[in-house]
């Protein structure tokens, strides 16, 4: 009875907060429809390898939300100064001017033409806490497993990014009320505190929405070119990450151009990949096997067709997709079937008669 009357006082909480919230800014810009460029940093006090951020935005209109990851081993060249990299630039910031130095950077990558409106900064243990909270049991080591993927920086960065991305999908996916509220719970019983701007009402605000929406989270990766051995900003695909959070559709009526590689030891699994892409209309060009193996399925889309692309993984039953700008590529669309691609055909139900 006691359990009863207070989830009763929480849910009745949260409609006071949220009523209150009405002439927030954050209230405004989702009523006119506005962009909410959000900055979510990771930073693992622990292991300074681990600082990470990302770039999303929101917008009540759109029908998704979108997510850019970058490159933290960025070089930054300077027309005046010595060329540094951004991760050592960010761990020489004091502190308590760490987020502000962060947020200054992500909006020079992409031009100062997308302004961070809100932050959100969490630590191993938060971020961890948060999957605990929001994963059923059944799913809980698994994504444990997932998190830890992200925190090593041995493993090479195309397979963390995917990491991060099935563990954001997962959260997104189980976000509910009860979830919610044990997460504000725990935060406060266990004296965790979230580094943001966000104030408590436009959390629940957000809350609420997210519980009446549909939306499908598209992810992009920062382009990135190598050069005299170091990493650095490809300029001349910057304005098609403006593009990706600008635009939400591709038009075009031309076949993608299709390549599909094996990263796998799994015998014939590019070939078997490519019958059933081409089943279903896709123009596959090239295919075969991969020296470096990868744990998970990945698709890079060259072109931002998203929905398109996502027919490939739905025929694949796997893959993760993400938009990474390729100038001069050949191809429109890269497809590395890694590990939890498993596709069957008629030679393998033989061999196991």
């Amino acid at each position: 009875m006691i359990k009863k009357l207070l989830l009763l006082l929480i849910v009745a909480l949260l409609g006071v907060l949220i009523y209150f919230s009405a002439t927030s800014k954050i209230v405004k810009d989702f009523k006119e429809g506005k962009n909410i460029n959000i900055l979510f940093i990771f930073d693992d006090v622990e292991n300074n390898e681990n600082i990470k951020f990302f770039v999303a935005r929101y917008n009540s209109l759109n029908e998704y939300i979108k997510v850019l990851f970058t490159d933290e081993n960025l070089t930054i060249v300077y027309k005046t100064k010595k060329a540094r990299i951004l991760k050592d630039l960010i761990l020489e910031t004091p502190p308590e001017k760490r987020i502000e130095f962060i947020k200054s950077e992500a909006e020079k990558l992409l031009d100062n033409k997308l302004i961070i409106d809100y932050h959100i900064c969490v630590t191993k243990e938060t971020f961890e806490n948060i999957i605990k909270v929001f994963s059923k049991q059944e799913n809980l080591k698994d994504n444990l497993d997932l998190f830890d993927i992200c925190l090593q920086p041995e493993i090479d960065r195309d397979t963390r990014m995917v990491a991060w991305i099935k563990i954001f999908n997962y959260i997104y996916n189980h976000f509910n009320r009860f979830s919610f509220i044990k997460l504000i719970k725990d935060l406060h019983n266990k004296n965790i505190v979230i580094n943001t701007n966000f104030e408590l009402k436009d959390l629940f605000l957000l809350y609420s929405y997210f519980l009446n929406e549909d939306k499908v989270i598209k992810y992009a990766d920062f382009p990135t070119v190598n050069k005299r051995k170091r990493t650095e900003i490809d300029e001349d695909s910057r304005a098609k990450i403006i593009d990706f959070f600008d635009k939400d559709y591709f038009d075009s009526d031309k076949y993608l151009r299709v390549e599909v590689l094996n990263t796998t030891k799994k015998s014939r699994l590019a070939i078997k990949a490519v019958d059933k892409i081409r089943e279903n209309d896709f123009d596959v060009i090239d295919w075969g096997s991969s020296s470096k193996q990868y744990e998970f399925t990945t698709i890079f889309d060259f072109i931002n067709d998203y929905e398109k692309i996502k027919e490939i993984k739905e025929v694949l039953g796997c893959g993760e997709i993400i938009f990474r700008p390729k100038e001069g590529s050949l191809m429109d669309v890269s497809v590395l079937l890694g590990q939890d691609c498993s596709i069957y055909d008629k030679l393998d139900r033989e061999s196991e008669d």
